[in-house]
């Protein structure tokens, strides 16, 4: 078996995720990058062109980098590209990952709930309840987690409206 060396396709050395980050590098948020525009930068100086999946998959890669590096967030616009997300939205972006999370680790548990164990030998048997256990407790803290959340959102949204409603008194 070959193992093919890693080659840098640009002249400037630059990873695909880094084009990414400089692309988006200073843009306001709600600007809208589309898959096109970012097709065309990434494929500027590689010869090489770049398709949707491309793109969705490079941004993805990209994402911790840009959260870390320039506390941004791409949100996906369907069928359009990326809109760059204002500050106080990275929390409501959170929740979708966490929701998403949630429902990956319920098809997880599910999947591992649901299996013959008189098709596996002893040892596939003891690793699969193994598994189970900890994605059962995986799974039971994260719903946990979940309801407390919501509790305190709802909370937060009652103690709001009760700021709200009195707001006006206050003005002078």
């Amino acid at each position: 078996m070959t193992c093919e060396t890693f080659r840098i396709t640009r002249m400037d050395g630059r990873s695909n995720q880094q084009v990414i980050l400089d692309a988006v590098k200073g843009g306001e948020p709600g600007r809208v990058y589309t898959y096109q525009e970012l097709a065309d930068v990434l494929s500027k100086g590689t010869g090489r062109s770049y398709t949707i999946q491309d793109v969705q998959g490079i941004v993805r890669q990209a994402g911790p980098r840009l959260s870390k590096e320039q506390a941004r967030a791409l949100q996906n616009v369907a069928t359009v590209g990326y809109r760059l997300a204002h500050a106080g939205e990275h929390c409501k972006l959170a929740l979708i990952h966490t929701r998403k999370s949630e429902v990956q680790l319920h098809r997880g548990f599910e999947l591992l709930s649901n299996v013959r164990m008189d098709e596996m030998d002893a040892n596939q048997r003891q690793a699969h309840e193994g598994h189970l256990l900890i994605t059962a407790a995986l799974y039971q803290n994260q719903r946990m987690m979940w309801k407390k959340q919501q509790l305190v959102e709802t909370a937060l949204e009652s103690l709001k409206a009760r700021v709200d409603a009195i707001a006006p008194v206050c003005v002078v």
